[in-house]
């Protein structure tokens, strides 16, 4: 009989990323819907400037000054949220 591997995370691994996505929705909670539209697709769903641009019907310019925007508001957002106490958390 033989051993089968788990690709499964490690318990504590999948805890360590259950923590990161809450954290992360937070986060993202705390942006404007556009910046946060635009990151979202830009960032996670890793489209291109252009195909983002193309889907919301914006120019590719402003594609980059909001992604530049959520980036930074996000992690202004992430460092403050990780400050908290862990209790608040």
């Amino acid at each position: 009989m033989e051993a089968r591997v788990s690709d499964a995370p490690l318990p504590d691994e999948a805890l360590d990323m259950r923590r990161a996505g809450a954290l992360l929705d937070e986060a993202l909670a705390t942006l404007e819907e556009l910046e946060r539209t635009v990151f979202v697709l830009a960032e996670l769903e890793q489209m291109t400037r252009s195909e983002v641009a193309e889907v919301l019907g914006i120019p590719e310019g402003t594609v980059a000054s909001r992604l530049k925007r959520a980036r930074e508001s996000l992690e202004i957002a992430v460092r403050r949220l990780r400050s908290r106490p862990r209790a608040a958390r």
